[in-house]
């Protein structure tokens, strides 16, 4: 019983290894390093610098479309190269160490979401519309 449990285990890790991360899974993932760090590194847990990535993870998790939140959080955060460069000219001044680090993974992470191709609709719900216009047109006829 217990070999089937591991087995079962393991063929779930292995799934999710395979699965690609979607951008909020990454975007979560990089805020929650930035926190650790921060709160290592002894900042408050009242501070700015908390609040503001904690409400963004906060605010990410509770999204009806966590993926589009990201998106839009990215988006936000770094439209363009000029706001990733400055983004990271920022944080090379005002910070140090793993941080540092930390906080320039988590932008150029941003600036990645928010260079992607720009869809509307998921391919998912396009095929599903598309799918639903064919049926449509099979009953016209």
């Amino acid at each position: 019983m217990t070999s089937n449990i591991m087995d079962s285990d393991k063929r779930m890790e292995s799934l999710s290894q395979v699965m690609p991360e979607g951008p909020a899974k990454k975007v979560e993932k990089a805020l929650l390093e930035v926190l650790e760090t921060a709160i290592c590194q002894k900042f408050k847990e009242n501070s700015k610098f908390v609040k503001d990535h904690l409400s963004s993870v906060k605010k990410l998790r509770l999204a009806e479309n966590p993926d589009g939140y990201a998106r839009y959080l990215a988006r936000k955060q770094v439209p363009d190269e000029l706001s990733y460069n400055t983004g990271i000219e920022k944080v090379q001044t005002w910070y140090r160490g793993e941080l540092r680090t930390k906080l320039e993974k988590l932008y150029s992470l941003y600036y990645e979401i928010s260079q992607e191709e720009k869809c509307e609709i998921s391919k998912e719900k396009a095929k599903g519309i598309i799918q639903g216009l064919l049926n449509m047109s099979l009953t016209d006829d």
